[in-house]
């Protein structure tokens, strides 16, 4: 490399000699004999210089392709075999880090791009074209957002389950909605056929803003590591899912936010066959009797109800665990498998304990198959370190004052059922150990 580079410097020297050889003779004027050997004689040491430049490099370049990869450290991860890919990476960091980052330059993208740069993350940015939200905010790439929604799936109940999700492009979807099936009959060769065809109503699916703010320590955005991607990630999943199913369960469906799945009966006709009540004084056989009286109205509009899905607070659900018969049995020992009569048993404090009388709650049976979900967008997030915020107790902290950075993410979309009677919910649920 060395010799390369005295080269390339000895035939800059030479090429500044012929310049100046060339501007000695004014224009218009013959070159003397002595200035054309002269020039030739540089000519020719350029040429044997730039051969052997090109030689030398020659055998660089050959060497790098030759070259092997050294060892690895101990304890380091060894890097693939050729023509075996590599592992992927964790789904959700990316953004995580984007999101530190950001963070880290409060909300000015050429800024994060150089933080990036000097953490070792050049390609953190590269090829993103992230559309300006909010102040000190960005629109999540779609590839990268897409990753954490998959990971908000399984932590939310709701999405758990199951259910259908559809694209809202447009931030609007109408679709039909079965009321009644086809009429079919046995008939006579010239009897008249009945008439067959579906009723149909409509459920329609409108973006909500589904928003959330998260304080991060300071400290922690200063620090490149993968630990605290992962916490900063795992928290924004977390927070998300939680409202996400607050307001999918049992959101009354305002202008603005989603109508849940224990209101999705109410004002129709199914709400006197599957909005239950709990049998009082409830013993094993009364609760026994409960859910199978779910089962049925699932079952008597012909949904499957083997399909179906029970979602309950956790009181409920250790109710349900501990219940035992007269020889002292479990009634249900399935449930510590989180099952229940052969269907998974979710269990959320999003449904209370406090309803009615301040002790019931409710549990509900739902068929994901008839459940739609709408998303529209991807992820919004916006930075601040000067905004406040309600802590869990509600008492209003400052972020400048904590030296936090809060990170507030938007999501957009809606829930609804375009078969009514796949959702039972039997209320006055007082069951408790």
């Amino acid at each position: 490399m060395d010799k390369i580079l005295e080269l390339k410097a000895r035939r800059a020297g030479i090429i500044d000699k012929m310049e100046a050889l060339v501007a000695s003779v004014p224009d218009g004027e013959d070159w003397t004999a002595e200035q054309s050997t002269a020039f030739e004689a540089l000519k020719a040491e350029d040429d044997k210089v730039a051969g052997e430049l090109a030689r030398l490099e020659d055998v660089e370049r050959r060497r790098a392709q030759a070259a092997r990869p050294v060892a690895p450290l101990p304890g380091s991860t060894p890097a693939p075999a050729a023509g075996v890919p590599a592992a992927p990476a964790e789904k959700g960091l990316t953004f995580a880090r984007m999101v530190r980052t950001i963070a880290a330059a409060g909300g000015n993208h050429y800024v994060a791009q150089q933080i990036a740069e000097a953490n070792g993350d050049s390609g953190l940015f590269a090829g993103q074209q992230m559309g300006q939200g909010a102040l000190g905010g960005f629109l999540v790439p779609e590839d990268v957002s897409t990753e954490v929604i998959e990971l908000l799936r399984p932590a939310s109940v709701v999405t758990a389950m199951g259910p259908r999700i559809v694209p809202m492009p447009n931030g609007n979807m109408t679709t039909n909605r079965r009321a009644s099936g086809a009429n079919f009959a046995y008939g006579g060769e010239t009897d008249d056929a009945p008439a067959t065809g579906y009723t149909y109503g409509q459920v329609k699916l409108s973006a909500k803003k589904l928003r959330g703010i998260i304080p991060i320590s300071n400290d922690l955005l200063r620090s490149a590591s993968t630990a605290v991607d992962r916490m900063v990630r795992d928290d924004a999943v977390a927070d998300a899912a939680q409202i996400q199913d607050r307001f999918f369960l049992r959101g009354n469906g305002t202008e603005y936010s989603p109508k849940g799945l224990r209101y999705q009966l109410v004002g129709t006709s199914f709400a006197a066959t599957n909005i239950l009540t709990m049998t009082a004084s409830p013993d094993l056989q009364k609760v026994d009797n409960d859910l199978g009286r779910m089962e049925l109205a699932l079952g008597n509009a012909n949904v499957p109800y083997t399909g179906a899905h029970w979602i309950g607070s956790p009181r409920t659900a250790m109710y349900l665990t501990n219940l035992r018969d007269g020889n002292g049995n479990k009634v249900y020992p399935e449930m510590s498998d989180g099952m229940l009569r052969k269907k998974p048993f979710h269990q959320t404090t999003e449904i209370p304990d406090n309803l009615g009388g301040g002790t019931e709650s409710e549990l509900m049976l739902v068929h994901p198959a008839h459940i739609l979900i709408g998303e529209h967008m991807g992820i919004e997030v916006a930075m601040s370190t000067e905004a406040a915020y309600k802590d869990s107790a509600g008492t209003m902290q400052a972020a400048f004052s904590r030296d936090e950075t809060l990170m507030r993410m938007i999501m957009q979309h809606d829930i609804g059922a375009r078969h009514l009677p796949a959702i039972a919910v039997l209320t006055g649920v007082t069951w408790a150990p």
